[in-house]
């Protein structure tokens, strides 16, 4: 493996571009968790307007059951009423009077009931008006921004793509077993898998380094790894300390 300050200096620049290669992949990933996150509060709005108008279909479903049952005390009182007139012995006019007495006071309680479904109706209408301007306002702002975001992807997407093509032409510099250590270390979760020596230290993990490991950093003659974190190690030329 060849090894210098000038392979050292490739290999800076490729982390460089790397950084900025993870920011973008960063980037490229927030942008679907965004949109998702509009399409949920669009969803959510929707389902709040189906259930409006559900509960509005129940309650007129109810209000008809109601009249129907409505309408069969009123035919018993109608009947009973008839059947008053036909009958031969007290106790059987009183037990039809007893049966018109309570068809009355059931149709009463239905009546009651029918106008507190209606009163529901009333509500759920509004109800539902409210969700449908809900809704229609976090659609229109769900479009916009989703096409805002979709657009932004793409952008990202493109300004990757070129990123990467820059990384790849500065990775050609740096000879193929060292770029295999420096991937190694950031599939490893290592990002900054090159780092310079800061003093007597390893500037990752701020390990003391051995005085014979500082000496040949400084030489670049040989890949030298820190033996805590397991980077590639590298003495900054005094140009990139005044940076």
């Amino acid at each position: 493996m060849v090894f210098n300050k000038e392979t050292i200096r490739h290999l800076v620049a490729v982390q460089a571009q790397d950084a900025i290669i993870d920011g973008l992949q960063k980037e490229i990933g927030r942008v679907p968790r965004e949109i998702a996150a509009f399409q949920a509060g669009l969803e959510s709005a929707k389902t709040k307007l189906a259930e409006a108008k559900t509960k509005i279909i129940g309650c007129e479903k109810k209000k008809k059951e109601k009249e129907l049952d409505l309408a069969a005390k009123e035919e018993a009182i109608r009947k009973h009423t008839m059947e008053l007139n036909q009958v031969k012995t007290n106790d059987a006019f009183k037990a039809l009077q007893h049966e018109i007495e309570q068809a009355k006071a059931a149709g009463s309680q239905i009546e009651t009931d029918i106008l507190e479904i209606m009163e529901g109706i009333d509500s759920g209408r509004k109800e539902e008006k409210s969700a449908a301007v809900e809704f229609k306002a976090v659609e229109d702002k769900a479009k916009v921004e989703i096409g805002v975001l979709e657009n932004e992807l793409v952008e990202l997407k493109a300004k990757h793509d070129a990123q990467k093509a820059v990384r790849d032409e500065a990775a050609v510099l740096v000879p193929f077993d060292m770029m295999r250590v420096y991937n190694h270390a950031r599939m490893r979760g290592k990002l900054d898998a090159i780092v310079p020596v800061d003093g007597g230290n390893c500037s990752a993990c701020r390990i003391n380094l051995a005085p014979q490991m500082i000496v040949e950093v400084t030489k670049a003659k040989a890949l030298v790894i820190c033996e805590s974190c397991q980077r590639i190690l590298y003495k900054p030329e005094p140009a990139e300390k005044a940076v």
